[in-house]
């Protein structure tokens, strides 16, 4: 059996990234027409860690490890980390850090905003 998504899989995501990216655009230019060039910034480096987490929970095959008498899902707490990283990143490279860190929150619920809106219609 192939590790490899099948073409439904990468169409679905490529799909989704699509709409994301739309919706990411939409906060983008709010952001800019506001004049808050952090918060539009933060929303770029949303954007980005969401194409890339979601790109990482499609092609990489989770790995469990023994934590307790439970297991920890190694893909799942990777993603979790580059999130918090991004706000991280935003906190420390923007001039304004509140609206940078607003701003990646909206990145990051751009895709959230696509599957509930979108997502739910569409046949895999």
């Amino acid at each position: 059996m192939s590790n490899s998504p099948s073409n439904d899989v990468l169409r679905f995501v490529v799909r989704i990234i699509i709409y994301s990216l739309v919706v990411s655009s939409v906060t983008l230019l709010l952001g800019v027409l506001l004049r808050r060039f952090s918060f539009a910034l933060g929303v770029l480096i949303g954007e980005v860690g969401v194409i890339i987490g979601l790109i990482s929970s499609v092609t990489t095959k989770d790995r469990f490890i023994k934590f307790g008498k439970g297991y920890l899902r190694t893909g799942y707490l990777l993603r979790y980390a580059l999130y918090a990283s991004l706000f991280l990143l935003a906190s420390l490279i923007l001039k304004n850090p509140t609206e940078g860190i607003l701003g990646v929150f909206a990145g990051l619920m751009s895709l959230k905003i696509v599957v509930f809106l979108f997502a739910w219609r569409w046949k895999p």
